[in-house]
């Protein structure tokens, strides 16, 4: 039978506190794998509430623009302004979110911006009206899990015509307010 050697009073025991320290090591390796599963949970929920304001905020914009165009005044180019860039600000935000960039963005140029004058303002305004209808009443942005290609291409090319047109409305209002 083996005597298990006594250590002097105040001696370290090494193999014990090797042991406590991996211990330690391993739990706070455990709750930071917790803290960061949480901290995803919350990025995806904060990420879902402003995907889900974007929508609203797109449909409140186009109302109120909707209404501005049946007062048949003339055009408050500040307003229009205003609106146009509300909406470039929340389609750019949901650009990002919906649509990953891909390898292809990267290599494209940029369009030119089109420039609408005062008559065109009116038309232009009820297409991007239009679009939005079109983009925010797509089926497959409601049926998650649901894999529509034609649908998703269709909700894709919606939403990067709103970001180009809403761009080039607010570019040509800011320029119109500045000579009216």
């Amino acid at each position: 039978m083996a005597v298990a050697q006594e250590r002097p009073a105040g001696t370290p025991d090494l193999k014990r506190d090797q042991r406590d320290r991996e211990q330690r090591e391993t739990m706070l390796r455990t709750m930071e794998g917790f803290a960061v599963g949480r901290l995803d949970e919350k990025r995806i929920e904060a990420a879902v509430n402003l995907i889900k304001d974007d929508f609203r905020q797109l449909q409140i914009i186009r109302n109120e623009i909707a209404r501005h165009l049946l007062a048949d005044k003339p055009l408050d180019f500040k307003f229009v302004s205003d609106k146009a860039g509300e909406i470039n600000k929340r389609t750019e935000r949901l650009k990002k979110h919906l649509m990953p960039p891909s390898r292809e963005d990267a290599g494209k140029k940029q369009q030119k911006p089109i420039e609408f004058d005062d008559d065109q303002m009116k038309d232009v305004l009820v297409r991007l009206c239009l679009l939005i209808d079109s983009f925010v009443d797509n089926p497959v942005l409601y049926t998650p899990g649901r894999v529509d290609v034609e649908q998703s291409t269709k909700a894709g090319s919606d939403l990067l015509a709103l970001v180009e047109l809403s761009s080039n409305i607010r570019r040509s209002a800011e320029k119109l307010g500045k000579t009216n």
